[in-house]
């Protein structure tokens, strides 16, 4: 297969533009300089202009389109150093004059006369990486030679109205919790609608001064938790560890119709428009929906719920009214408030953790009909092992979920994306030596690419052929 026939996948399967593989820094924590032996990833050089040409043709307008990114083997690099770039970007506004664009980037290319060009293009949505908002910790962390460039981005994405998520790695055994802190309150100052702390992870091949120490991430979530109380803007944690389905509300985006409500973080979204969000994609995806959103809402789950109902009018800012009443019962023994968004195309501004999607289920239980399963083995990753489980605990078969470790990538990896065959088969070996046969094995579809192939090219029908068990991707 060659490089730019994955392009075209990834164009017309995941609406990602790849413009090229290149980057102009070197981060101490990129994934590629830790993959094992066996890894098959792919370089792309920069697309010529009859390539973009032929890529724009598998784009969809009505969804957002992503640069910056790849959902396949190829690797991802600083779309700004493509030499064509704005001529590019140009192109594609002519196309497609109403999509959303998405630009992930590095922000050293991020000129003042680049950002006022940009800001032509809109919609737009920037994805910041910045990772430190010190010149001493761009050096240290990414090789930034320059890191006034990116330094000076936040503001002036700012002050040319373009709306930008900011993002960092979080390392602060490498650049001190100073550097930490004072990085998510630049970005926060700076008009961040979201900033994304990223934990890092590293592989068995990892040197040493990336293997961060014991406790980290609770340490991390200790800080964001007095970060929060200087800023609005949500700080969301990622990969989150999570151990319910419980729709929470993760943050709140200033400005926007939930925030205009008075919704809050920490908030238990009970019902939408009359439905139960089952998990907390679920609650996101109902409450995107445009137009008038009816919500019910737990104020603390994990203590007392409020006492009154109140009905807010979202919308315009200065536009909304508030009336109280007696209290208003889920059915299940909760009371909560009521509130109603006026949601755009711009969404309710409700941020969640990622946890499972239910859109799932009907895939499982098919699956099982498909083999006549009994005996049903779902293997998955540490991280979502425990909300997998909460997830099918309510379909009327018998399932087992059980956590994979990653033994290809060692180290910290626990995320089911970088799963392999070789450990699912490990995972079922020992499954089957504790506990006995099955008659069906489920693996997550993310481990493996639209052909079926795991990172290390393994199929994943490789597995049913060494079991003699049947095997479905969900």
């Amino acid at each position: 297969m060659d490089n730019f026939h994955l392009a075209l996948v990834t164009a017309s399967r995941y609406n990602i533009l790849p413009l090229t593989s290149t980057c102009n820094l070197a981060c101490l924590f990129c994934s590629h300089r830790q993959n094992p032996p066996g890894v098959e990833t792919w370089r792309l050089p920069p697309l010529k202009g009859e390539e973009v040409d032929n890529l724009l043709d598998y784009l969809d307008g009505d969804r957002k389109i992503v640069i910056g990114e790849s959902a396949t083997r190829l690797i991802e690099g600083e779309p700004l150093t493509h030499p064509d770039f704005l001529a590019i970007m140009r192109k594609i506004r002519r196309r497609f004059p109403r999509a959303r664009l998405e630009i992930t980037t590095n922000g050293t290319l991020l000129t003042p006369k680049l950002i006022r060009e940009m800001a032509d293009l809109q919609p737009l949505e920037i994805n910041l990486s910045l990772n430190s908002a010190s010149p001493e910790g761009r050096r240290r962390l990414m090789g930034d030679k320059n890191p006034g460039a990116a330094l000076k981005a936040p503001m002036a994405l700012q002050q040319a109205g373009i709306i930008y998520q900011g993002s960092l790695v979080a390392c602060p055994w490498l650049v001190g919790w100073d550097d930490f802190r004072e990085t998510i309150l630049y970005l926060a100052r700076a008009g961040a609608r979201t900033i994304r702390v990223f934990l890092p992870g590293y592989t068995r091949l990892a040197p040493p001064e990336l293997r961060f120490p014991p406790g980290l991430r609770r340490q991390i979530e200790g800080e964001l938790e007095q970060l929060r109380s200087l800023t609005d803007v949500p700080l969301l944690l990622e990969p989150p560890f999570l151990d319910n389905l419980l729709p929470e509300v993760e943050g709140v985006i200033p400005g926007t119709p939930a925030a205009r409500a008075g919704l809050k973080r920490g908030d238990l979204i009970l019902e939408i428009d009359g439905r139960k969000p089952r998990s907390r994609v679920e609650a996101y995806r109902l409450a995107a929906v445009p137009g008038q959103r009816r919500l019910l809402v737990g104020r603390s789950h994990r203590k007392n719920y409020g006492s009154s109902e109140l009905k807010l009018t979202g919308g315009q800012p200065g536009k909304s009214n508030g009336s109280c009443s007696e209290p208003s019962a889920t059915g299940e023994g909760i009371q909560g408030a009521f509130f109603e968004l006026e949601v755009g195309r711009e969404g309710s501004g409700l941020t969640f953790a990622w946890d499972f999607d239910p859109d799932l289920l009907p895939e499982v239980e098919k699956a099982c009909r498909r083999h006549s399963a009994r005996k049903v083995l779902i293997l998955t990753s540490r991280l979502g092992a425990t909300v997998v489980k909460d997830a099918v605990a309510g379909l009327s078969l018998y399932l087992e979920v059980v956590a994979t470790p990653s033994r290809f990538f060692g180290g910290s990896i626990g995320c089911a994306g970088l799963l392999t065959l070789a450990d699912f088969q490990a995972a079922w070996q020992d499954w089957q030596e504790a506990k006995g046969p099955t008659d069906l094995i489920i693996l997550p579809s993310i481990a493996f690419d639209y052909q079926g192939r795991d990172l290390a090219g393994e199929h994943y029908l490789n597995l049913a052929a060494s079991t003699g068990v049947p095997v479905e991707l969900v």
